[in-house]
């Protein structure tokens, strides 16, 4: 057997990238990371109450280490120590490893709504900076505000806001009460985005 072959069939465990890019957000140390893992792989196997003798061996440390760091994830809710009763009637203990992967679905969708946010923050600092350098000059606390209802009550996208005020500048035109006017225009044939106005003017080509 060469070592590619006795690697192959050694098997392989699937860990989630979350839960390496992000374990000690879930304060946990590197240590109770690797009994976490040596954990999931005996799950893997079917065995869900390992010895910890067997862990220490494989990590180089002695039982008793092996039960602090079980303790610390116990009491940190990564995992937790659960009792079924089986067929005989007998009380069977195992590790449930779900809490760590439930605190990292909230991580994960809490990143993403955090990145939504800059996103649209982004966008949102974009008009406003578009339009000031269209005009040539910074904008009105009224002229602030009808942008804002664009965005905040219109639901108007920032690529759509954009793309009026270009529409605008092509008539000569520098004024938001024409770029409003071509937003509602727009809205009444049904376009939302830069897709949809490409067809429509395709469709409807200027004279």
């Amino acid at each position: 057997m060469n070592e590619l072959t006795a690697f192959i069939e050694g098997g392989q465990l699937s860990v989630s990238r979350l839960l390496l890019q992000h374990y000690q957000t879930l304060r946990m140390s590197s240590d109770e990371l690797v009994v976490y893992l040596q954990l999931s792989d005996f799950a893997s196997q079917g065995d869900t109450f390992p010895d910890l003798a067997v862990i220490g061996e494989r990590m180089g440390l002695a039982p008793t280490q092996i039960y602090e760091l079980i303790h610390q994830l116990l009491k940190k809710k990564i995992i937790t120590l659960n009792s079924t009763v089986n067929e005989q009637g007998q009380p069977v203990d195992h590790y449930d490893l779900t809490p760590a992967l439930s605190k990292l679905s909230v991580l994960a969708v809490q990143q993403n709504q955090a990145a939504l946010n800059s996103q649209e923050t982004n966008q949102r600092l974009s008009v406003f900076n578009q339009i000031e350098q269209t005009f040539g000059r910074p904008l009105s606390p009224l002229e602030s505000e009808i942008i804002s209802n664009w965005l905040d009550l219109d639901h108007y996208s920032a690529e759509l806001i954009q793309l009026a005020v270009r529409e605008a500048v092509l008539n000569q035109v520098y004024s938001l009460k024409y770029v409003d006017k071509i937003l509602l225009n727009w809205q009444k044939q049904n376009i939302q985005t830069k897709e949809d106005l490409q067809a429509y003017q395709k469709a409807h080509p200027r004279r």
